[in-house]
């Protein structure tokens, strides 16, 4: 019993002192150089992140009950979704490129129809699952429940514009069906223009975006060669750049602030991570820990 007593007091030192040290991290906004005075949008990531042990988290990303509690709760800007579209010509929210990893399907999500995904549960294994039962939701039936909401929030739409059972030679019929398939979708839903962003790594996606006359503000992700990226992301005219942290600079986000592009940029797990993001004058961050970026903006 004793040895006990001391593995608790030891705990509970190195919880104080993690509280403390957590305490000690700090951001002057005053010292941020954006296109939003000063402000970031708190954007969450999938919701409310991935799941993880520390801080212990048990939603699956992309999921309701992580969309909703990033939203409800911890009352964010909005939200970011990944996006693949079906066999069947619909949209889905899933992160990952196959399924199996946190489903019991197998395959792709592209190579599957909607009803069979959205009858789907996720599957994170212990001790996630002892607190969640959450399935794969659809866009639709995402955007179907923002529109209850008071105020339709920020939605950026993460494309995952290949699938990973295809060849490449299917995958680039694969691409220029889903620009297709997703402008015609969000019109048909009357998806409110200034709170959607549109984001794609892929040029060839972005190209068959503007044949379709999209309406819908762009954001190009870019995840290497950052200068030459950004040179291309201005030329092409997307209204923002959505930046890997490792690839985000103070000197890139006034290039592109100079050109008037908004700056993205995505991940942080910790209060020091979000600090990190917030030095590099973002204007927009999805963050995968919306207590420490909202304290840290002192929101």
């Amino acid at each position: 019993m004793k040895g006990l007593g001391y593995i608790f007091s030891f705990l509970v030192l190195i919880i104080l002192g993690y509280n403390v040290f957590l305490w000690t991290i700090t951001f002057d906004k005053a010292n941020l150089d954006n296109l939003h005075n000063g402000e970031v949008e708190i954007i969450g990531h999938g919701g409310v992140g991935f799941s993880s042990l520390f801080p212990f988290k048990f939603f699956p990303s992309n999921s309701y009950g992580s969309l909703f509690k990033a939203l409800n709760e911890y009352e964010v800007d909005g939200v970011e979704v990944d996006v693949h579209i079906t066999k069947d010509d619909k949209f889905v929210l899933f992160h990952d490129s196959e399924l199996s990893p946190k489903t019991n399907l197998s395959g792709c999500a592209g190579s599957q129809v909607l009803s069979e995904l959205t009858e789907t549960k996720y599957e994170l294994g212990f001790p996630f699952d002892l607190f969640q039962s959450e399935r794969i939701i659809g866009l639709e039936e995402l955007i179907d429940s923002l529109y209850l909401r008071e105020e339709f929030p920020a939605l950026h739409l993460d494309i995952r514009n290949w699938n990973a059972c295809n060849t490449p030679q299917e995958n680039t019929v694969f691409e220029q069906r889903m620009a297709t398939s997703l402008v015609q979708f969000l019109r048909k839903k009357q998806v409110p223009e200034e709170k959607l962003l549109i984001i794609s790594l892929s040029q060839t996606f972005l190209m068959h975006l503007k044949e379709q006359n999209n309406p819908y503000p762009v954001s190009f992700e870019i995840v290497g060669r950052e200068n030459e990226f950004l040179q291309w992301a201005i030329e092409y005219g997307v209204e923002s750049v959505t930046v890997k942290p490792r690839l985000l600079s103070k000197e890139l986000s006034k290039k592109a602030h100079d050109a008037g592009l908004k700056v993205i940029t995505f991940g942080a797990k910790s209060k020091s991570g979000n600090k990190k993001l917030l030095e590099l004058n973002p204007d927009a961050i999805q963050t995968d820990n919306i207590p420490a970026l909202k304290d840290l903006m002192g929101y």
